[in-house]
């Protein structure tokens, strides 16, 4: 979290943040709406790693909300909320429980499919939906305690009115400088080292699994192409995750330390943003089967049941991923 707001910049200094990040806001937040029509089917959040994703939409569409707000404030001039509690505290501190949220789900995530392919017999223990609900509620406890930190006292506004952790001089040192490698270690080293090694084991799985033939009968191809699909969307989250996050958080880890490259503080935000909301359109690149998905849910909400039926058994047997 940075107590620097772009309130200082010229109309003209803003003006391509501002346009960048309408529509990275704008089209992140159809994304994920988008993509919760994809999860919310029984067939795809039945399975432990759709549910992950259901709930991993709405920790990014939380996450970008919040980005919104300050991205008003900074680009509009426009205050949302004018209460300091509200806007330096409260909407810092929801920003990181998701962040850190969305970071540990696209982590587990990897770990559920590499369990999936890796330890097929313990997968019936491991990957249910049950357990899904209760790590989620266990990390989201977690968040919500561990960065209570944020609702301090000591963060408030200065004369100029920007959001500030300068009041107090020891809370203003941690914010600072103690905390942010802190949380780059917890919020991004860490997952990406997990999840860099769940798809390494995974990807040997699936190339030691190619050269066995397994038959394959049409009551299992369905759930086949559904386990696929996920798969596919786990692969593609996961490097999305690496590219986007990680440049952030070294970022907010240097920046006290390098004050020359503060100015650069709205575009690694913008850029870590796109994590948040581009991932309908980076499954739908990379899933032919979730692009089907996607065109049925359509043709529902048209009311073409018959229709709908039809192509989803054609679909169900012959399409490829």
């Amino acid at each position: 979290m940075s107590n620097l707001t772009s309130r200082g910049l010229t109309k003209q200094e803003i003006a391509i943040p501002a346009i960048l990040g309408t529509i990275v806001y704008l089209g992140g937040l159809i994304g994920n709406f988008l993509s919760l029509t994809i999860f919310i089917r029984i067939e795809i959040r039945r399975v432990s790693t759709g549910l992950l994703f259901l709930i991993l939409t709405i920790s990014n569409n939380i996450q970008l909300l919040t980005l919104i707000v300050e991205f008003i404030d900074v680009a509009y001039n426009v205050r949302l909320f004018h209460s300091v509690l509200i806007r330096c505290r409260i909407i810092y501190w929801l920003q990181n429980i998701f962040r850190s949220l969305s970071s540990f789900i696209a982590c587990t995530i990897s770990i559920d499919r590499m369990i999936r392919a890796v330890y097929p017999a313990r997968a019936k223990y491991f990957c249910t939906c049950r357990l899904v609900y209760r790590i989620v509620l266990i990390y989201t406890l977690f968040f919500t305690f561990s960065l209570i930190f944020y609702l301090f006292p000591y963060m408030g506004e200065n004369s100029q009115g920007i959001c500030s952790t300068k009041l107090n001089s020891i809370y203003h040192k941690f914010m600072a400088r103690i905390w942010p490698p802190i949380r780059t270690f917890l919020i991004c080293i860490l997952p990406v080292s997990i999840m860099i090694i769940s798809n390494i084991r995974l990807w040997r799985r699936i190339r030691a699994s190619k050269r066995r033939v397994i038959p394959h009968t049409s009551n299992n191809y369905h759930i086949t192409n559904t386990e696929t699909m996920l798969l596919f969307l786990a692969i593609s989250n996961v490097l999305v995750f690496i590219i986007t996050q990680v440049p952030f958080h070294i970022y907010t880890s240097i920046v006290h330390y390098k004050e020359s490259i503060i100015h650069v503080r709205t575009p690694i935000l913008l850029w870590s943003s796109l994590y948040f909301g581009i991932g309908f359109y980076i499954y739908c690149l990379t899933s032919r089967y979730f692009r089907s998905k996607f065109i049925l849910t359509i043709l529902e909400c048209f009311g073409k049941k018959h229709t709908i039926n039809t192509r989803q058994n054609t679909i169900s047997q012959h399409i490829p991923i």
